[in-house]
């Protein structure tokens, strides 16, 4: 299904075309949190599109079918750490390449900033992203705990 996709890239200045996949993907977080939910029923896109702006640099790229967003993915780089911030493909589009080619235009983009290190970090109870984040060579570094 990738062929027929239109990715469209850019930085702060699309980041509010993002807001409802942005929003999509919260309440998947709110769901699977095993412990923080309230984190997530309060969080807006507004506190994240603030927390994206406060970064050096960034990327966002949008995936569109038939000129519906479908997915996006946003990342940074500052003090020459490089960071997937954030990627969602609604559940329709998903397991066809999409997700794979969000994934490669933002690493490409990371390591044209001369990024020293490139670091993702995901939701406790969304493990099954580590298999999907291990296919571009990430590899687990540390868990943190949080009260």
């Amino acid at each position: 299904m990738e062929s027929g996709i239109v990715y469209t890239t850019g930085d702060e200045t699309i980041i509010d075309e993002i807001d409802g996949l942005w929003n999509e993907l919260n309440r998947v977080h709110f769901e699977k949190s095993r412990f923080f939910k309230q984190e997530y029923a309060e969080y807006t896109f507004r506190d994240r599109k603030q927390s994206l702006l406060e970064k050096e640099k960034i990327f966002v790229v949008i995936a569109r079918s038939n000129g519906e967003k479908i997915g996006y993915c946003t990342a940074s780089v500052s003090g020459g750490v490089g960071e997937i911030d954030s990627i969602y493909i609604k559940p329709y589009f998903r397991r066809n390449g999409i997700g794979g080619a969000l994934i490669k235009k933002s690493l490409d983009w990371i390591l044209s900033n001369q990024a020293k290190k490139v670091v993702v970090q995901f939701i406790a109870g969304n493990d099954e992203v580590l298999g999907f984040y291990s296919k571009f060579g990430f590899k687990p570094s540390h868990t943190e705990l949080q009260l």
